[in-house]
């Protein structure tokens, strides 16, 4: 009896190693998946373009657009003139719009049945109190003479008029260069991430009086400017140790240049 309980001992214990080293020859599946960093590294551009494609057998190009590109697909006209009127408009509450008109010498993207179009924006002299104005934040001020590259929002059908032509961006050009309304100049380089360009801005200011005032009625407002308050790049990121070593204003992009650039963005593809 001994002897046979000996043996079926000796059978069992025979048995649990054959199951452990089993256990221990089939590895964790834990152990064996890839870790993130692993599946980070071997996810391909590939793979990106499939999952961004949402399942479907074509692969759908979501690419970001660069600045220039981007604000063009997003307005309706794009042109290049000078302002020829302003006429200052009350409506029933004696709230006063600007009327601005300009003068259309190129069109670079879209169409429009005049070679003038007036731009209608909330603010302006006072009818009631000739030593006040009224300003609204987010208006552009524009004065008779000044040329201007506008990219505009329009739609005729808006039953509210100074919202049927808006402005989406505006780059003011002097001496047929480039810069924005309070005089940084435009630089524009190609785009070191995708195609297209890259638009950022000078380090300083054209000291040119257009830049630093602007003109409501008979009023002139001067802009008081701080060392600090840069215009932020477009489109991208240009830290302000980048502007500190950009180039200067006289730097600037020609108009001619950068209207090309538009027109070369305008074009379907």
């Amino acid at each position: 009896m001994l002897v046979s309980h000996l043996k079926s001992l000796s059978v069992l214990v025979m048995t649990l190693h054959c199951v452990f080293a089993f256990a221990q020859a089939v590895p964790n599946p834990e152990d064996s998946e890839p870790s993130l960093e692993q599946l980070d590294a071997a996810y391909t551009a590939e793979d990106f373009a499939r999952e961004a494609a949402a399942w479907s057998d074509v692969i759908i190009d979501r690419t970001q657009p660069d600045a220039l590109t981007a604000m063009t697909a997003a307005a309706d006209l794009v042109f290049r003139g000078s302002v020829v009127s302003q006429q200052t408009v009350y409506d029933a509450n004696d709230l006063p719009f600007t009327h601005t008109t300009f003068s259309i010498s190129e069109v670079l993207k879209g169409s429009y049945p005049s070679a003038e179009i007036t731009v209608i924006q909330e603010g302006g002299p006072s009818r009631t109190d000739k030593d006040s104005i009224v300003i609204v934040s987010d208006a552009d001020h524009f004065a008779v003479g000044d040329e201007e590259l506008l990219f505009l929002a329009v739609n005729p059908q808006n039953p509210v008029s100074f919202r049927r032509v808006s402005v989406n961006n505006r780059f003011c050009i002097l001496d047929n260069k480039v810069y924005d309304e309070n005089g940084h100049g435009l630089l524009l380089s190609p785009a070191e991430d995708r195609a297209g360009y890259r638009l950022t801005w000078s380090r300083d200011r054209n000291p040119a009086p257009r830049f630093s005032e602007i003109q409501i009625g008979s009023h002139t407002l001067t802009k008081q400017f701080q060392a600090e308050n840069v215009s932020p790049d477009i489109g991208g990121d240009q830290s302000r140790q980048a502007r500190a070593v950009a180039p200067g204003y006289q730097s600037s992009v020609s108009v001619d240049a950068l209207t090309a650039a538009i027109t070369s963005a305008a074009k379907p593809e």
